[in-house]
C-alpha cells in the first residue's frame, strides 16, 4: 500500500527523530538498537519506540539512572519541534532487554 504524501511526510520527520534519539542512546551502556512500530492513521498515539539492550543487567543500570525518563522528554521535544503533540510520551517510549533465543 502506497504511503499518502501526508503520511510520507510525517514518516520523514518521525525517522529524523529516530536518528537523534538513537544517537543520543547510543551513549548509555549495553545499549543494543533501537525499533520502532507506528499505524499513522492512529498516529502518534500508536508510536512506539523500544530501545533494546544487550542484557538484563545493563537494562536495569539504564533504568535506575533514569534514561527512560530523559529519552522519553527528549523524544517529546524533538517531535514537538517538528509539530507533532504527544499526548504522553510514557507510552511511546519503552526500554527493553533483549530477547535471547533458546535452543531446545
Amino acid at each position: 500500500m502506497k504511503m499518502s504524501k501526508i503520511v510520507q511526510r510525517l514518516n520523514v520527520k518521525l525517522l529524523a527523530v529516530l536518528a537523534k534519539i538513537d544517537e543520543e542512546v547510543k551513549q548509555v551502556e549495553g545499549f543494543s538498537h533501537l525499533s520502532h512500530t507506528v499505524q499513522f492513521d492512529l498516529f502518534p498515539s500508536s508510536l512506539l519506540v523500544l530501545c533494546h539492550f544487550s542484557d538484563e543487567q545493563k537494562l536495569g543500570d539504564a533504568q535506575g539512572s533514569h534514561v527512560e525518563t530523559k529519552l522519553q522528554k527528549q523524544l517529546h521535544k524533538l517531535l514537538l519541534k517538528k509539530g507533532i503533540v504527544l499526548k504522553d510520551p510514557k507510552m511511546n517510549l519503552k526500554l527493553q532487554g533483549t530477547v535471547q533465543e533458546q535452543g531446545s
